[in-house]
């Protein structure tokens, strides 16, 4: 369950600009839900949905969330060995400025192909960061699928 228990801390896309050093603004609406919580930091990993990568930003209490059920489970499964080495490996702790940006790292700016134009996608729990024609793309992909009735009801919604 997210910091603000059954109500979404994040939600709505807004895009943004990267600048020439790779700060990029946090959307008005997370950042005030971050420091309304004294956050100060985000974590920001690799992730991927089809052939489109983008990022995952986490508040310091779901990436503690995140980091223990990983931890429970079993160092020797293989398929967990991939996911951290992917996933927790790649992921860096990105403290705010005065302004309330991040400086996203080079390494994930270019794993997630970010140019100038970037988005911010919320989620239930954290929020994600996209080059803006990706996740462009994966809308229109998602709005052909959604509209399907059995994919719907395959989520049991």
């Amino acid at each position: 369950m997210g910091a603000l228990g059954d109500i979404s801390m994040f939600c709505g896309r807004y895009d943004r600009e990267l600048d020439e050093k790779g700060r990029v603004s946090l959307p008005g609406p997370f950042r005030d839900a971050m420091l309304a919580h004294k956050f100060d930091r985000v974590y920001v990993a690799n992730s991927k949905i089809e052939s489109e990568r983008f990022l995952e930003v986490y508040p310091p209490d779901e990436w503690q969330r995140l980091v223990t059920i990983i931890k429970q489970k079993s160092t020797f499964d293989v398929n967990l060995q991939l996911f951290q080495v992917f996933f927790i490996g790649g992921t860096h702790e990105v403290q705010f400025d005065r302004q309330g940006r991040i400086l996203i790292p080079s390494k994930l700016r270019e794993f997630a192909g970010l140019g100038h134009e970037v988005a911010f996608s919320g989620m239930p729990d954290y929020f994600q960061l996209w080059d803006r024609r990706a996740l462009d793309r994966t809308i229109k992909f998602a709005e052909d699928r959604v509209g399907d009735r059995s994919f719907r009801n395959s989520l049991g919604l």
